[in-house]
This record gives structure tokens, C-alpha cells and sequence, in this order.
């Protein structure tokens, strides 16, 4: 979910930024920096930030570090460069012996409704600079630069990103995005950061398939019949399958369960809206087994009103429902067979 409003990510400003050089090796590696102006180069950090401002939500433990050193900053902008280093110690300490070289930024910045900060992990991207100069046959020979650190536009240079919003001494509302892992971030980050997931696995499942549910029930009307043929049991089988769901592609779930559609399938505007009403925007994870009970009743109903509900283990052997033949045979003893009154209505004076 994205702690900010499009007003906000539009709005935002940079305070204040600075870069610390992590990685697996830290007598090779760890370099702490001094803050530096972003500025000049605010187009390009903003467009990174923003680009990670939907994510799985999270919550602070009560006794965060990363949550009390913000803190600090929040309260004086002088502590910035000291709690930054903190903080970048701390995350090279978690980040394990197999991440890659990279670096480890913070921003304070400020948007029209109060401050955030973003901590960003940007793996390292080699580049070869090259150049000409005048060759022996006559023709421009290439001359060659060392190998550089680059930050780029590559998506999957950004690889773990958290937008934290503090709301006084003890709440803040947490966005977390890890690009390699989008469903399940990794445990270090967790562990670095100190925080819980808002909603679990478990939540989010029952949610989907309810939402899921509703918005197919909804267009029946414009949907082909075969969408709505076993729609429960369909749903879930795939709530047991342990699939994934993206939250930068959610009409994938949804063709999974009720087929292709167009990209601007009123469907699909439907269903993101309800993802969203739902607090579930940016949320990526993977189903969780269990989470969703199994269905106990088979509901049939014909277009003369006539509506059957049996358990699921009669189906087949007490009762045959024949959808190519139009027919419902019922083989068991029956106890009751009587008219069912219905109340009378009260007529309008």
C-alpha cells in the first residue's frame, strides 16, 4: 500500500541525502560518506523514489532502532549524518556475506503533508566508459575508462527500497519493497528494519478470494458462462496452490482464475478498485495454504428458481447433476414432502 497520495509523491522535496558504500566484505567494502545536495540530481532520485512508493505494508516493533534513529532526525536535521552512519552500520551488518556491492542511501525529504524518509539499496552497475581519440590507420581508435559505480535507471538496480512515514512518538506507517522477492521480502531487510507485516499471509489470502469473488459475481452479466462454473471451488483450489500475487500485475490472479481478458476489461478497473478499498494496493505475496476452508456445499439453482444445496460428498453418488443434459437426478429416501407457505405481505393504505 502507498503511504503516499499522488498530491504527496508529486509534492515531495528533497532535505536532505547521503550514500553509504555497503557490501559482503566490510575491511573491503563498508565506506562511510558525507552527506551530499541532491539537488541537481532531484529528477532522478525522485522519479526512484517514486517508483517504490506502493509496497507491502509494515509496522515498527516497539523497540526498532531504524524507528528511534529517525526519530532523532525528525527532531534535529543536525543528527542526520551521525544516525545515517547508524544506520548504514547496522544494515551492512544484517545484509550477509552473498548480497552484492552497492549503495545504501537515505533521504529526508518532505512532502505537503509532513516529512518521509526513504532508505534505498542500489546494487552496483559496472559501466566501461569509452571515448575517441586520432588511430594509426587514420580512423578514430576507442579509448577506454576504468571501470565505474554508476547509479542507473535499471528498475533492478533498486533492489530493497522502505518509505516510513513517523506519526509521533510511537506509530509510523511503513512501505517495503524488495525487488528480488516481492511477495516475501528478504528476512535480513525485516530483521534490519525491525518490523512485522501489517497483514499476514493468511489475511491476505481470505481477502483475495472474497474480493475475487464478488467482482466476477458482479459482472456475470459480461462475463462468458464457464466464468462462474465452479467459481468457489476454482478459487479455492488456487488459494492451496501457494501462487503468487503481484502487486504490479493483479489482473494475472485474475485471468488465472476466469480467463484472458482485454487489458481495459472493466473487470479488471473493478477489481483493482476493490484491491484497493480493501487497503491491499502494492501488497505482493504468496498464497497461503490452509487459509481458506474447504468448500463443504455444492449450491446449484436453475433458471425456473430451483435451488439445490447438497453436501459435496453426496455429489455423484445421492446426487448427479448433468450440466449437458439440463438434469439433476436425486437418489435418496425422502422425509419430507409438503408446499412452503409464504407470509403474507402487508397491503399499503
Amino acid at each position: 500500500m502507498s503511504i503516499l497520495s499522488e498530491e504527496d509523491l508529486n509534492g515531495l522535496v528533497i532535505e536532505q541525502s547521503v550514500f553509504h558504500i555497503v557490501g559482503p566484505k566490510t575491511e573491503e567494502h563498508f565506506q562511510l560518506l558525507e552527506a551530499f545536495d541532491a539537488s541537481p540530481y532531484a529528477d532522478f532520485f525522485l522519479e526512484r523514489i517514486r517508483s517504490v512508493a506502493g509496497g507491502n505494508s509494515y509496522v515498527f516493533m516497539a523497540d526498532s532502532p531504524v524507528k528511534t534513529q529517525l526519530g532523532r532526525i525528525h527532531a534535529s536535521a543536525d543528527t542526520f549524518q551521525e544516525e545515517s552512519e547508524k544506520l548504514a552500520t547496522a544494515f551492512n551488518t544484517a545484509h550477509g556475506g552473498s548480497a552484492a556491492v552497492g549503495a545504501f542511501l537515505l533521504f529526508s525529504l518532505r512532502c505537503p503533508t509532513g516529512r518521509v524518509f526513504a532508505l534505498l539499496k542500489f546494487d552496483d552497475e559496472k559501466v566501461l566508459g569509452y571515448g575517441f581519440k586520432p588511430g594509426l590507420t587514420g580512423r578514430p581508435a576507442p579509448t577506454f575508462d576504468e571501470i565505474k559505480r554508476n547509479f542507473v535507471q535499471n528498475r533492478n538496480a533498486l533492489q530493497k527500497a522502505a518509505l516510513i512515514r513517523l506519526h509521533g512518538d510511537d506509530e509510523a506507517t511503513i512501505s517495503v519493497v524488495d525487488r528480488q522477492n516481492p511477495q516475501r521480502p528478504a528476512a535480513y531487510f525485516e530483521s534490519f528494519l525491525h518490523v512485522k507485516r501489517l497483514h499476514t499471509e493468511d489475511d491476505l489470502t481470505q481477502k483475495l478470494v472474497k474480493l475475487t469473488k464478488k467482482v466476477v459475481q458482479a459482472h456475470k452479466q459480461s462475463l462468458p458462462p464457464d466464468s462462474l462454473k465452479n467459481l468457489s471451488q476454482r478459487l479455492y483450489d488456487a488459494s492451496q496452490s501457494g501462487i503468487s500475487f503481484d502487486a504490479e500485475r493483479p489482473q494475472d490472479w485474475l485471468t488465472t482464475i476466469i480467463g484472458p481478458l482485454a487489458e481495459n476489461s472493466p473487470v479488471i478497473e473493478s477489481f483493482k478498485a476493490e484491491i484497493k478499498r480493501e487497503r491491499m494496493a502494492g501488497e505482493s505475496f504468496s498464497l497461503k495454504k490452509g487459509a481458506v476452508s474447504a468448500p463443504k456445499n455444492r449450491r446449484v439453482e436453475t433458471v425456473n428458481g430451483v435451488k439445490i444445496i447438497f453436501p459435496l460428498g453426496l455429489n455423484g453418488s445421492v446426487v448427479t447433476v448433468d450440466t449437458e443434459k439440463s438434469e439433476i437426478i436425486i437418489r435418496d429416501e425422502i422425509t419430507v414432502d409438503d408446499v412452503e407457505i409464504s407470509r403474507p405481505t402487508r397491503e399499503s393504505v
